[in-house]
């Protein structure tokens, strides 16, 4: 069969066989300009060049200025079983290995067995080109590109995932193997199968354990991907041509006369692409206007397009007056995760993937619902989220995603985890919550889920309550001569906020349990729905010493008593106690203010706003969801049976990475609240992840008796959700106590006699850069003394999604990298 070629933009492709093919690339018209574009790095010089089309050969069709031939389009592709796979961005030296290594006497038999028919240096001189043969157990394209990248151990640039992707020729130099058959080879067998998908459009993964690359480069005029039936610039949307992601929304069927629905489709797509494309209408009327279907309309009746846009931009401001966020419809939303291999969340990355200093009230507002479509998406792989946020709004998501966590947390009792402090140490999931809002805010779903999901703690506390009871009961109704009965040690480890100080600590103490041959105290539990409530009684003898113990409680450091009354037992123990409280913001600034700020308990508080209801009435519900309940009530039960130590190491690498970032930050704006603000963030995004986590991979685990147990792999889904809560923990923290927290550090500066400007150089340095900016910008931009400092922020920024690469440059010689802002702000 072959494959074929294509000699510049503007004509159809062709196909070529073996002597056509040596003559292009012994060619010394093409070879100079190779040798140009490598010493210049013009890009114009590239796009002269010829290209071959491995992948695919093509129908016959007719172009939009009215020429037939076989044009390079992907829904005329026919598949000739070969892949591309690009390998990118090569430096000098791995360059030359891989050279080295392909070009070995013992190579040849080695690619013969995995298939490889061709491998050539690209013209820019930085990449590699790996031709071979398709395999059906591997899947389609991109599926064998990862298959034979994990293979030789590359990583693959998934530009190449389109079957008309076209391969820019090479010198005869720069051929590194190449097999005869490469000119003979068909495989009608994969063309059967996948011809009709990329026709349709369809180039993404069809494995499971194939995860896109969040990165891929899309198909751009000077990548080659545009022919004369495309003589415009596509409009793009995140890097993605989107014509393809509406052709994949109506692939199934266009809208036609027959269906009398041609204008409202029009409306329904202009308002996805109103949201899509941040509400450029102009963007919006071009788009609308190139469908076929669109132009039935305005040929037949003059359809008005520009009054459809006009209702779309009406349509989304009026729900944003209800909603303030939202989302393209569902059609639209399974036609971005089919064609660009991710959903709409994930490739807009909202800023609740950015650690944010959050200082004003609108800003917290508007991530709260970032937060929350975050939240939703995410329960595409909890569901219990679903459940946990039953009955509430996007930005209520997060408080419930806390109190939930708290909850479970706490049934985990159980486990343990090292962390990167001190890893030595086992620890465990502990957590102070308190969700914060305004007088009926909707506090109430706290104590849905805390009569769903503390129900076996309360059932087994029940023994314990009903014997001391019987006790005390006895002890009321003795006679002057009988023997004083013995005070039962039962497990009691839910309490209100009107306990006592003798009480309390010795059900602390009794709550031990035998884990694996160990004695394991057991955590107690606090939940109340007034602040305001614990902090009055906190002021009397019953309750005053336990503020020392809420400082303790987050990292179960020891205390002790020794005092003279008969029931307070003399010893020491460890404090192990969740409480989770909702409040008002009155309440909270009686508990942390500017007098305690000191005492640490800030960093230690998970503090989540609850947003105000703004006059909208809560979703009414006719029938009660039973089955949600018991979904929760099931999964308190399972993990109130887990043990063991978790898993979790990559996620505490991860977690550690993301405080340096945070950290370097800090160092550089010499902001010691930032610091100080942020180093138990990373406890607090481990800790609220972990119930989520095990819940995922409870069929990794195992029963021992009556407990559950087991190791299991996380993966960068887990690490999305810890990383959404310790960026939640980082702004909140910023929101409710970055004043405090700098006020703190002025006052001791001015006691000390010492005035220290504090500049934010990081948001200055980052405002500075241009959209588009090279290593020498980001030198001058932040005032470094070093390219080498300057790659450390751009490492930094890229982590963070604040930056990404945009392209590459020659200079003396050199391949160097430009970048660009995502246009995610830095706060």
């Amino acid at each position: 069969m072959g494959f074929s070629y294509q000699k510049n933009f503007s004509n159809p492709t062709l196909p070529v066989d073996e002597p056509q093919f040596w003559g292009l690339v012994k060619a010394t018209k093409w070879a100079e300009d190779i040798d140009k574009y490598r010493e210049t790095g013009e890009a114009s010089l590239k796009r002269k060049l010829p290209a071959f089309i491995f992948q695919a050969t093509f129908d016959e069709t007719t172009s939009k200025a009215g020429k037939t031939g076989a044009w390079r389009k992907q829904a005329a592709t026919r598949l000739t079983g070969l892949v591309v796979m690009d390998i990118d961005h090569l430096k000098s030296e791995e360059l030359r290995v891989k050279s080295e290594e392909f070009t070995a006497a013992d190579f040849s038999q080695k690619a013969k067995d995995l298939g490889i028919l061709l491998i050539y240096i690209t013209p820019s001189g930085h990449g590699l080109k790996i031709v071979f043969k398709a395999r059906l157990d591997w899947g389609n394209l991109i599926d064998n590109q990862h298959a034979m990248a994990k293979v030789l151990g590359v990583e693959v640039d998934e530009s190449c995932k389109d079957a008309s992707r076209m391969s820019f020729i090479c010198k005869e130099s720069d051929i590194l193997y190449i097999d005869k058959e490469l000119f003979t080879y068909e495989n009608k067998e994969f063309a059967e199968k996948y011809n009709d998908e990329y026709r349709a459009g369809h180039s993404g993964n069809t494995k499971a354990d194939i995860v896109a690359n969040p990165s891929v480069k899309q198909a751009s005029a000077e990548d080659g991907q545009v022919g004369t039936e495309q003589v415009s610039t596509p409009v793009m949307w995140r890097g993605y041509d989107i014509q393809r992601i509406i052709d994949a929304r109506y692939a199934a069927k266009l809208p036609c006369e027959a269906d009398s629905n041609r204008h409202n489709e029009s409306l329904k797509l202009a308002t996805d692409l109103m949201l899509m494309l941040d509400k450029d209408k102009a963007k919006v009327l071009r788009v609308v206007e190139a469908q076929s279907w669109v132009q039935e309309i305005i040929d037949e009746r003059n359809e008005n397009v520009v009054q459809t846009v006009e209702s779309a931009a009406s349509c989304i401001a009026e729900k944003e007056k209800k909603y303030a966020s939202s989302l393209p419809s569902k059609a639209m939303l399974a036609a971005i995760q089919e064609y660009c291999g991710q959903t709409y969340q994930e490739i807009t990355k909202t800023s609740s993937q950015t650690a944010a200093v959050v200082l004003k009230d609108d800003t917290m507002a508007q991530m709260l619902w970032e937060w929350g479509e975050e939240i939703e998406a995410l329960s595409e792989y909890y569901p219990a989220l679903k459940d946990v946020c039953k009955g509430l709004k996007h930005n209520q998501y997060p408080a419930a995603l806390f109190v939930a966590g708290g909850l479970l947390m706490t049934l985990m009792t159980r486990c343990t985890y090292r962390f990167y402090h001190r890893p030595e140490e086992l620890r465990r999931l502990n957590n102070s919550t308190l969700i914060i809002g305004d007088p009926a805010s909707g506090k109430s779903f706290a104590t849905r889920l805390f009569k769903l999901l503390a129900a076996p703690i309360i059932e087994a506390d029940q023994v314990g309550k009903e014997a001391i009871n019987v006790y005390r009961e006895q002890m009321r109704t003795k006679g002057a001569n009988k023997e004083k009965p013995k005070k039962p040690k039962v497990i009691v480890r839910v309490h209100p906020a009107r306990t006592s100080n003798a009480q309390f600590i010795q059900d602390m103490v009794n709550s031990v349990e035998e884990v694996d041959g160990e004695p394991m105290q057991l955590h107690m539990l606090t939940f109340d729905t007034e602040l305001d409530n614990t902090i009055c009684v906190q002021k009397g003898g019953s309750w005053i010493d336990k503020q020392s113990m809420e400082l303790k409680a987050f990292h179960n450091e020891e205390d002790g008593q020794a005092y003279s009354n008969n029931d307070s037992i003399l010893q020491d123990f460890f404090v192990t106690w969740n409480y989770i409280y909702t409040g008002t913001p009155i309440a909270l600034k009686k508990k942390v203010n500017a007098q305690n700020f000191g005492s640490g308990l800030a960093t230690r508080l998970t503090c989540i706003p609850l947003p105000a209801t703004n006059f909208k009435m809560m979703t009414r519900e006719n029938t009660v969801d039973y089955d949600s309940d018991n979904r929760l009530k099931e999964w308190a039960k399972k993990l109130d049976r887990t043990k063991g130590e978790l898993s979790v190491q990559k996620l505490v690498d991860e977690l550690y990475d993301w405080t340096a970032r945070r950290m370097a930050d800090a160092e550089e704006n010499d902001s010691k609240a930032d610091e100080m603000l942020l180093k138990r963030c990373a406890y607090h995004g481990l800790n609220f992840s972990a119930p989520f986590i095990v819940m995922r991979h409870w069929g990794s685990l195992h029963q021992e008796g009556n407990y559950w147990c087991g190791t299991f792999e996380t993966d960068e889904i887990d690490w999305r959700l810890a990383e959404l809560i310790v960026n939640m923990q980082y702004a909140c923290q910023r929101y409710y106590f970055g004043a405090m927290a700098e006020a703190y550090f002025d006052n001791k500066l001015k006691d000390a006699s010492v005035n220290v400007q504090r500049r934010k150089k990081t948001y200055e340095g980052f405002d500075r850069l241009p959209d588009e900016f090279t290593i020498d910008d980001v030198v001058r931009c932040f005032k470094l003394n070093s390219s080498s400092s300057a790659r450390s922020r751009v490492f930094r920024l890229q982590k963070d999604r604040l930056i990404e690469k945009a392209s590459e440059y020659f200079e003396n010689g050199t391949t160097k990298a430009k970048y660009k802002k995502t246009g995610i702000q830095m706060l």
